[in-house]
Formats: structure tokens, C-alpha cells, sequence
């Protein structure tokens, strides 16, 4: 009985702890607030970007032979809106997941067209580029969106 009596007493006094403990912790972090806001007081802006490729993403080709003309071309449009105060710039790399050929057995150019005078487009690749075999990330350029814009504004490129 003695034994019952200790563990009794052991739970409320534990539980009377917890409440004090919960009821101090609220009352230390609970803030009144008076008045209403009248005005907005945060305010966030921000941009959008969006990257298109024709046909997706990867290039992909079968059966290639050794030829100066090229096999393919990726055309891909990067768009932005940008209504902030800061230059909304990217970065265009050529991410490479395998190369078996031969070491610079395959070559790039990239052809860059601001069209709708906004903003710079990454400079233009007019000398042919050599890919390592293996893989590899090559960074091409780096463009931006200027500050603001009132409408959608696109810079494309071909590679």
C-alpha cells in the first residue's frame, strides 16, 4: 500500500510539474497584438523563367558517321519576366553523360539571338568546340533578363 502511496504521488507530482512547466512556456511566448494593419507591410517581388527545348531536352543520335556538316541541331529558348530591380541572369551549360568517341571527335557552335532586346544573351560559340570523351560539363554562357520587364522576353539559341 505504502508502495502504491509513493508511485501516486510520484505521477502528480510529475504531472503538476508538466503543467506549471506548459503553462509558464505558454504564457512566455503568447503576444497580443492591437489595432488592425492598414497598409501592406511586406511586399515580395520576383521573376519567372522558363527554358524550352525543341524536341526535349537531350540529343540523342543514331548511327552517326564522321562528316563536317553538322548532325543536329538543339534549338532552345530561355523566356523571362523579370519585375524586379536586380538583373535576372543564367547560366547555359552542356552536360555531357557520355561520349564514346574518340577524344574531340565531336564539336559544338552556338548561335545566340536576343529577340526581344532585353537583357544580354550568352555570347555567341562561332568557333567549332571540342567534347572530350567520357562525360563532362561545359559551361557555354551566361545570359540575363534587364530590369524591369513588362511582358514575357525571349532569347533562343541553336547548338
Amino acid at each position: 500500500m505504502q508502495k502504491k502511496n509513493m508511485i501516486l504521488s510520484a505521477v502528480l507530482s510529475i504531472a503538476i510539474l508538466l503543467l506549471i512547466t506548459i503553462g509558464l512556456s505558454f504564457a512566455y511566448f503568447t503576444a497580443n497584438i492591437t489595432g488592425s494593419e492598414e497598409t501592406t507591410t511586406i511586399t515580395a517581388k520576383g521573376g519567372k523563367m522558363l527554358i524550352t527545348f525543341s524536341g526535349g531536352s537531350e540529343v540523342d543520335v543514331d548511327a552517326i558517321e564522321p562528316s563536317s556538316t553538322p548532325f543536329g541541331t538543339k534549338t532552345f529558348t530561355v523566356t523571362g519576366f523579370n519585375n524586379t530591380n536586380t538583373p535576372m541572369g543564367y547560366k547555359i551549360s552542356l552536360v555531357v553523360e557520355e561520349n564514346t568517341f574518340s577524344e574531340n571527335a565531336i564539336q559544338y557552335k552556338m548561335i545566340s539571338t536576343n529577340n526581344d532586346n532585353s537583357g544580354n544573351v550568352a555570347a555567341p560559340i562561332n568557333v567549332l568546340t571540342n567534347i572530350r570523351s567520357g562525360e563532362g560539363t561545359y559551361t557555354l554562357g551566361y545570359g540575363n533578363f534587364t530590369v524591369p520587364t513588362s511582358t514575357d522576353k525571349v532569347h533562343t539559341y541553336n547548338l
